[in-house]
């Protein structure tokens, strides 16, 4: 009768019956084994290196009420070594929820390890599992139009550093962006003749800003290699001709002719240096404006002033543009430090700021600010540019102003503008792109594509493949695919997540968080909804 049984709820896993008192000790005994690292699939070939932040997993162990996971630079696992650690785990997987930083040892810098709680007591640690987080790739030199430098964007970057010189290893500038072209302002500004402009040699390194806070309060920035060999660009000033815009350069390259579309903020450039209405003054300072608008009257974003043939967006800041003659003399003798250009004036003798005058840089502590464009729709969403020519007008006071010579308006009327497009791809979540890790209805950890057919014990760990410009990501789940009514969310640095739902069927989809954007409009494109279904718990009568 039921009345003289005891009814237990327990998952399939963890229905093990000790016979014997030899067996608990063999479970008392045994260890957690299978621990490792991946990045979408528990069943990927085993790998040591990453570029971003793991997921791990091992084989559950029998009777286990939660497992203990800990993560540490040193194989000693001291306390001043855990970068991060749980002790409150229900399956054997985790997500941890930091972008670590890159790093790597001989053979491994970063060290992890389980071990579970059962009834009978708590197992040994597991064997240490030792990997790097480091780069995949030294950035690449790319071909670039004149004025911009360009190189391959490396995954697990925020940003990059570039160190520019006239002759190799003696460098005279540094600087920051966060994407993968620079413009050559440094040596054109008050300066375009071919002693200065000519030859520069320049390296450029990722960076990875990580977010998340560690445990140990490791440092929060690390560096890639310098590329190598040393780069060399040939530049040409500018010519005596009328300013004509060439178009725009990031991941790919457009033209004015055939505008493209962007997954990270683009460069631009131009040729020429007379304006439409002073064609016989030869400018050597332009700014570059995008609108949101055929017509250039909303500015979305405004360039600071620049004397190269190009500009794109640097996390440093403007130009110190110089306000005295005595100021002036000194900048065409040597470069311009980076801070805070001021205020200009346009042709209307509106004060114009740049976005680029809040200052300071992401690496060295500065505090992120919006230096990308929100996402449109292609080909239908087209932002609009120009550039105009900018004159250095003397006060009464024997300031130097600077104004914009020309209207943006104005030259846009007359067909100086140029379209291009930024789009963010969505995260990918079809075939091999996205996984569900989970517990089997047999109770060993599996990994699968996800989808409903597939179905998993208790809280699911999913894995995504990461996008190029997002920093962080956030995913949502509902009950429906149509209409996606989302019903929580989680934010993360990790390209993973472990997610407590209830059983039964489930969808959900992600996307990057771009942080060059402000807050509220920092949400890149969704990824295609996938399902997972979760089975509900298993119950047996025993006697």
């Amino acid at each position: 009768m039921l009345a003289r049984r005891t009814v237990l709820a327990l998952l399939a896993l963890a229905l093990v019956i000790p016979a014997s008192a030899p067996a608990r000790r063999a479970a008392r005994l045994s260890t957690p084994s299978g621990l490792k690292a991946f990045s979408l699939n528990y069943n990927e070939p085993a790998s040591h290196n990453f570029s971003r932040t793991p997921a791990f997993s091992w084989k559950p162990i029998p009777r286990a009420g939660n497992y203990e996971f800990q993560l540490a630079t040193s194989t000693s696992f001291r306390e001043n070594s855990i970068i991060w650690s749980s002790n409150t785990l229900t399956m054997p997987y985790v997500s941890i929820p930091l972008a670590l930083p890159w790093v790597t040892g001989h053979p491994y810098s970063l060290f992890a390890r389980v071990r579970a709680r059962t009834q009978l007591g708590t197992t040994p640690w597991s064997t240490d599992f030792g990997f790097n987080v480091r780069w995949t790739q030294i950035p690449a030199k790319l071909p670039a139009p004149n004025g911009l430098l360009r190189w391959t964007p490396v995954d697990g970057a925020a940003e990059y550093q570039i160190l520019e010189g006239n002759v190799p290893n003696t460098w005279e500038k540094t600087y920051y962006v966060a994407t993968n072209v620079a413009d050559m302002r440094d040596w054109y500004t008050f300066h375009q003749g071919l002693n200065w402009v000519g030859t520069v040699y320049w390296r450029v390194r990722a960076v990875r800003v990580t977010y998340g806070t560690s445990q140990n309060g490791e440092p929060s920035t690390s560096y890639g290699p310098w590329s190598k060999p040393i780069f060399q660009t040939n530049a040409t000033p500018p010519t005596a001709s009328q300013i004509a815009l060439g178009g725009s350069v990031s991941d790919v390259i457009g033209t004015i002719a055939k505008p493209a579309a962007h997954k990270i903020m683009p460069g631009f450039y131009w040729s020429g240096s007379l304006a439409f209405y002073h064609t016989d003054t030869s400018f050597d300072l332009y700014r570059t404006y995008i609108f949101s608008d055929k017509d250039c009257v909303d500015p979305v974003f405004i360039g600071s002033i620049v004397g190269s043939p190009a500009w794109a967006p640097r996390l440093n800041g403007a130009l110190v543009l110089p306000r005295s003659a005595d100021d002036l003399a000194k900048a065409r003798a040597g470069m311009l430090a980076d801070g805070d250009q001021g205020e200009a004036l346009d042709n209307s003798l509106d004060p114009v700021t740049s976005n680029e005058n809040l200052g300071g840089d992401v690496a060295s502590g500065g505090a992120p600010r919006r230096l990308d464009l929100w996402d449109r729709k292609w080909p239908s969403g087209i932002y609009y540019w120009t550039t105009v020519p900018v004159e250095q007008i003397v006060d009464v006071n024997d300031n130097i102003e600077y104004w914009d010579a020309e209207s943006p308006q104005d030259v846009c009327g007359r067909g100086r503008f140029g379209k291009f497009g930024r789009v963010s791809d969505p995260i990918p979540t079809g075939s091999t792109s996205a996984y569900v890790t989970g517990l089997s209805l047999s109770g060993r950890t599996m990994s699968a594509m996800a989808s409903r057919s597939s179905l998993f014990y208790g809280t699911p760990l999913v894995t995504w493949t990461p996008v190029l410009g997002a920093d962080e990501f956030e995913l949502q789940w509902s009950r429906t695919r149509y209409p996606f009514q989302a019903a929580g969310k989680v934010v993360t640095p990790a390209a993973s997540t472990v997610l407590s739902l209830r059983p039964g069927l489930w969808y959900y989809r992600v996307r990057g968080i771009d942080l060059q954007m402000p807050a509220g409009a920092q949400g890149m494109a969704w990824s295609s909804v996938r399902s997972l279904r979760l089975a509900k718990p298993v119950f047996r009568v025993v006697s």
